[in-house]
């Protein structure tokens, strides 16, 4: 193959790649070095103790209970291909267990580092950085 060919080839490539990045909004110098907490506090109403189960596609983190303001906090690399998840059960002793994906690459990686959430009855709420207040409030997966 002639040299021309070689260097087009490696350019169309390299354009290809750099589209694809920036449609995933993935920051490939970052990722290698970022490092993403989660942290969850139990703010349910009434005193209850909040039991939680994370879990992702292939980290199982276990089964914790928390007592009134005290919090769960994980940590993680988000995968190469932009699809991280975790997601977590929860329930207060009520009869009902809810369901919600504590971390979502496309929702949260542009967002923060220091994922911050109070856990209530109605749903969990994200720690807005620039308000300093939980202000995004999200309704349960069930």
């Amino acid at each position: 193959m002639p040299q021309n060919h070689v260097i087009l080839v490696v350019l169309i490539l390299l354009s290809t790649l750099t589209t694809c990045l920036v449609e995933a909004k993935w920051d490939p110098i970052n990722w290698f070095r970022r490092s993403t907490i989660v942290r969850m506090e139990n703010r349910v109403e009434g005193g209850k103790e909040l039991r939680i189960h994370c879990k992702s596609k292939d980290d199982d983190l276990g089964v914790y209970t928390l007592k009134t303001l005290d919090d769960f906090i994980f940590k993680f690399r988000p995968n190469i291909w932009g699809t991280t998840l975790f997601y977590c059960s929860m329930d207060w002793g009520e009869g009902q267990t809810h369901w919600f994906d504590i971390y979502i690459f496309d929702r949260d990686y542009r967002r923060c580092t220091n994922c911050q959430w109070i856990i209530k009855k109605s749903g969990p709420c994200f720690y807005d950085a620039g308000a300093h207040k939980y202000d995004f409030c999200y309704q349960w997966n069930h």
